[in-house]
């Protein structure tokens, strides 16, 4: 079976001058056979192929002009894959089929390889018993040497682009790009690693080159190189704020509040600068002046722009405007409002609950939570009698005889 037929020019000799060459592929593939049951048709693919004549042909170069070439390299595909249900080991029936062609008189008449007829030698064999693509594509690309890639890029699956585009701080493998093409998770780089992709540089024309991946990962480095113009986006930005909880009056509001940057690379000097905003019907209204305090009430807190020497390199999403709201000072929590509620109070008597006062002094001085509080409490006292004086002590005469009614 007639497979391809590929001419063109490729560098030959020590001078690397450009000749013309003409390879045309055949294939012989019969499928769910062993080894052995392959042979008869390996035998008569090559028998085939030997008793075509070669021609001259014309190759046309790059500027409409023709030259003539002898066709060359029948390549005989003789098994690309051997059914494993029907019993065959694919590498097994390479070997089997290998050892055939040594001694087949369509490649080695005499049976030795020193005698080799030098009429035949137009024949070559390409074995391609595989256990599958992935396999057999690695080893034909590590085995494809990188100085024919190079002279005959014209015709490989893959090529340079005429223009890219890409975002800042992505991978220039992630660009989409103009007229180019990649193969499975070949991709292009940069030439040289040092040069920087900034947004500044947006639209520059850069060295770039082509990294093939064969199906098991191996990466190869090819000669398709070249300079590209890569234009170069901004990356966007979303703010997040901090600090918007427990806010008082009197306090340093601007200095709680802070806006981290999701999306923004690590190393990047990078801030956001806010701008704080009254409220106005639960929306941003105008904005504060600098230095003015804020009093009880909603507030608004948003992006107005990036700072740092990459700031450049990146644009906003959105502001992320976000309310906020600032208690009176002191109303926090309810801490510092509370003067005890029964201070000075009347008893039912109408006189003044001074013994209360006594009584509280004594238990918040005792409360001890085990049997040292009579103790406790019988020192409260006697301190209390020494700096309240004789006054206190007539006062509580006058409570115990009110009791003992």
């Amino acid at each position: 079976m007639f497979v391809q037929d590929a001419r063109g020019f490729e560098a030959a000799g020590e001078t690397g001058d450009k000749e013309p060459y003409c390879t045309k592929v055949y294939a012989q593939d019969k499928y769910k056979l062993t080894g052995t049951d392959k042979l008869s048709w390996v035998d008569n693919a090559l028998k085939e192929t030997t008793g075509r004549t070669r021609n001259e042909v014309d190759v046309e170069d790059d500027n409409g002009a023709k030259e003539q070439v002898l066709e060359r390299c029948w390549s005989i595909n003789y098994t690309s894959c051997t059914g494993l249900s029907h019993g065959g080991n694919p590498f097994t029936s390479a070997r089997v089929v290998n050892e055939h062609l040594y001694k087949s008189p369509y490649i080695n008449p005499s049976g030795t390889e020193d005698t080799k007829s030098d009429y035949l030698k137009h024949i070559g064999i390409i074995a391609s018993d595989f256990v599958d693509a992935a396999l057999a594509r690695s080893i034909y690309q590590r085995n494809y040497d990188t100085e024919h890639k190079q002279t005959a890029s014209y015709y490989l699956p893959y090529y340079l682009p005429t223009r890219m585009r890409m975002t800042y701080g992505d991978s220039l493998s992630d660009a989409s790009f103009q007229d180019g093409k990649t193969v499975g998770e070949g991709h292009f780089r940069l030439a040289d690693s040092s040069n920087a992709l900034n947004a500044t540089a947006s639209g520059h024309a850069f060295a770039i080159e082509y990294v093939d991946v064969d199906a098991l990962g191996n990466e190869t480095v090819t000669g398709l190189q070249g300079s590209v113009p890569i234009d170069i986006d901004p990356r966007a930005l979303t703010p997040h704020f901090e600090g918007l909880e427990g806010l008082k009056a009197g306090e340093d509001v601007r200095a709680k509040i802070a806006a981290s940057l999701e999306g923004k690379l690590e190393t990047d000097a990078c801030t956001a600068q806010l701008e704080f905003v009254h409220d106005a019907n639960g929306a941003p209204g105008t904005a504060m002046a600098e230095g003015e305090t804020f009093a009880a009430g909603t507030y608004w807190v948003r992006v107005n722009g990036l700072l740092g020497d990459a700031a450049q390199n990146y644009t906003l999403a959105s502001d992320g405007a976000a309310s906020f709201t600032v208690a009176a000072s002191g109303s926090a929590g309810g801490t510092g409002s509370d003067t005890g509620s029964n201070a000075g109070g009347a008893d039912k008597n109408g006189k003044s609950n001074k013994r209360g006062q006594g009584k509280s002094s004594g238990g918040k001085l005792a409360n001890t939570g085990d049997g040292s509080g009579v103790a406790a409490g019988l020192a409260a006292a006697a301190v209390a009698t020494t700096v309240a004086g004789a006054a206190m002590l007539a006062s509580d005469r006058e409570n115990a005889g009110d009791d003992s009614e």
